[in-house]
């Protein structure tokens, strides 16, 4: 065994249960671990030797712990973090999932559909995280995983909390703070004071990379590629890839202007541009409840429906999977039938609560006048298989997608639930529910579910108008 490995599992001894190394980075090793006192998989990042010698073992704890101070859907959370031996770790949780990097690598550049959504995400984790006075400082695709068709960023502050622990002594160790292909003008310059709009241009990086297949600026050196990025005007998107909108390219370039004023000001702006595009105005609507003419196959008329309903009650208690799948495929999809896809537990501690959630939505929606959801019977295998969203909707034979996500900090359960039409992977409606967990849980979920199946009910109305 590795001595370092065998070192560090009698360091966290009683605590943690050390599986494997999973990976190593610029700053830290990665190890597969199970949380003794949660029983939960989670990821260990344990700091370089030299790092954590340079940082000494008070201010980077100290530092690091902020972090733990944000909770969004699309951060994610720090569990723990401390020293042990001499080693300087943090614990996050672990997410099934893979990260944008190994994405991008195996797909080049990505679909703008998928670009947009992963964007979004990322923008709005910025935009919470900058409303707390948090940084990055190392937006990459190495730093977003993707779990399901989520964005989950992470080390949220860590480059913050090393370069405020390190200060000078880091330059010793040869440790730099930020990764050279995605840093801002300002940060390759080394200019000692940088604010958020230098997260905004990585997040430019991050974009021209998902739809470009590469970044702006590319070299044989890392300090090719930092000279690059002040004073070298990046090539335009459309004339690397001429099927990106040109107003997606143009969020995306002003991310990238050399001066942090030309920027948009706020990760909140490029947030709300990116919600623009394809809203059927142009317009802007709200984040937390976005009802939106979506596209898809022209729905059963009303009357119709109802027989559709009463029949599918008969045929799935006396056939299960497979009569809906013979229903579903004998008439024409649209968003009045649909799934109820599991729920995604991202802190790994509300697995059961998921499980029962996912139930009662199927059995309130399916309450709905006209509405045919997929039994339970139907969605357990993609519990343990997830499945691309078009592909769960073929198999299935329905118009509409109901994903959700639990996130639990503390005392507080954040929902997060979306409709999307699987086929164009628009969002028909969406919203977000923070629940206090102080008081009668059971209580607060029966509150949440009726105003899912209300929302999911006004946006089903206003697609079907709107056709």
């Amino acid at each position: 065994m590795d001595p370092q490995l065998q070192r560090l599992q009698t360091a966290l001894a009683g605590k943690y249960e050390i599986d494997r190394e999973a990976g190593a980075g610029g700053m830290a090793t990665v190890y597969l671990a199970r949380d003794l006192k949660h029983d939960r998989r989670v990821a260990i990042k344990v700091l370089r030797p030299e790092l954590a010698a340079a940082l000494g073992p008070d201010r980077f704890p100290r530092e690091i712990s902020i972090i733990a101070k944000l909770q969004h859907p699309h951060i994610l959370p720090l569990h723990d973090s401390g020293e042990a031996d001499g080693f300087l770790f943090y614990v996050m949780p672990f997410i099934d999932g893979e990260s944008l990097r190994t994405k991008i690598d195996r797909e080049g550049a990505l679909p703008v559909a998928e670009t947009i959504r992963i964007l979004k995400e990322v923008a709005d984790a910025l935009a919470h995280a900058h409303s707390h006075g948090v940084m990055h400082r190392d937006i990459k695709p190495d730093n977003v995983m993707i779990s399901g068709r989520h964005a989950l960023v992470m080390d949220f502050g860590v480059a913050k909390a090393v370069s405020s622990a390190g200060g000078e002594s880091l330059t010793t160790v040869g440790v730099a703070v930020g990764t050279p292909s995605y840093m801002s003008p300002e940060q390759a310059t080394g200019q000692a004071q940088t604010d958020h709009r230098s997260d905004i241009y990585s997040l430019g990086v991050l974009g021209y990379e998902m739809l470009a297949g590469e970044p702006p600026f590319t070299g044989r050196t890392a300090q090719a590629v930092l000279s690059a990025h002040v004073i070298e005007t990046p090539t335009p998107l459309t004339s690397k890839r001429n099927s990106v909108p040109p107003v997606l390219a143009d969020i995306l370039m002003r991310c990238l202007e050399k001066a942090p004023a030309d920027r948009w000001q706020r990760a909140e702006d490029v947030l709300h541009q990116l919600e623009a595009i394809g809203t059927p105005s142009g317009g802007i609507t709200p984040t937390h409840t976005r009802p939106m003419a979506a596209t898809g196959a022209r729905a059963v008329s009303g009357g119709r429906r109802m027989l559709i309903g009463a029949a599918a009650a008969v045929v799935l208690l006396g056939a299960g999977f497979g009569g809906w799948k013979m229903l579903a495929a004998s008439e024409t999809i649209g968003f009045d039938q649909m799934a109820v896809m599991p729920i995604k537990d991202v802190s790994g501690q509300d697995t059961e609560l998921a499980a029962a959630m996912q139930n009662q939505l199927i059995v309130a929606l399916g309450q709905l006048p006209g509405v045919t959801v997929a039994p339970s019977s139907a969605m357990d295998v993609y519990r343990t298989a997830p499945a691309p969203a078009v592909e769960v909707a073929q198999t299935l034979g329905v118009g509409a997608l109901l994903e959700a996500q639990v996130f639990r900090v503390g005392e507080r359960l954040r929902v997060t639930t979306q409709l999307t039409d699987p086929r164009t992977i628009k969002q028909i409606w969406a919203r977000t529910f923070d629940i206090d967990l102080s008081g009668d849980l059971f209580d607060a979920i029966d509150g949440v579910i009726p105003q899912v199946v209300d929302g999911v009910g006004t946006a089903l109305s206003g697609a079907e108008s709107s056709r």
